[in-house]
């Protein structure tokens, strides 16, 4: 299994708990440890778990929450540099997330057929993992998105029609 399956199969209270831990230790380390850095694994399951609207959401709030640290810390430090900070950090996640989002919608289209095909060398039939011999077309459709347009090559044509192909 693909991490990001791994991923997408996790449900909202696990990023929301590593999200409170992150920022827990975040507020417990002080203002000069910054671990903003591990936002991205919870961005990373809200976008898998729940889409790219949440993603981007958890994106944008998570950095706002550690700025909000600063009230707590009682620092004098320039406001200016902590927003900018923020925003860096927010324009970080939500390209990751967009990323996350991207890869998995990637993945959801490719549907590859992996492993040995056992087909029959005359009628091109394909024997499934029940030991059943489906058609070929009927085979690649059920597992994948591949769909089919049936014609005939030129050998077949002039086999089959004869002067009318050329």
């Amino acid at each position: 299994m693909q991490p990001l399956e791994v991923v997408a199969r996790m449900r909202a209270v696990h990023w929301i708990a590593i999200s409170a831990a992150i920022l827990l230790t975040a507020y417990a380390s002080g203002p000069f440890i910054q671990l903003s850095i591990l936002f991205i694994a919870p961005v990373a399951m809200a976008t898998a778990t729940h889409g790219r609207r949440l993603g981007v959401g958890v994106a944008v709030l998570l950095p706002l929450v550690r700025l909000s640290f600063f009230l707590g810390w009682g620092l004098t430090a320039s406001w200016t540099v902590e927003w900018i900070d923020a925003a860096v950090d927010v324009a970080i996640l939500i390209g990751f997330s967009l990323l996350v989002d991207q890869v998995l919608r990637q993945q959801r289209r490719i549907r590859a057929l992996q492993g040995l095909l056992p087909i029959c060398g005359f009628c091109k039939r394909i024997r499934d993992e029940g030991g059943e011999w489906r058609q070929l077309e009927s085979f690649i459709t059920e597992r994948s998105t591949a769909r089919f347009s049936h014609t005939f090559c030129r050998d077949c044509g002039r086999e089959n029609y004869g002067e009318l192909v050329d």
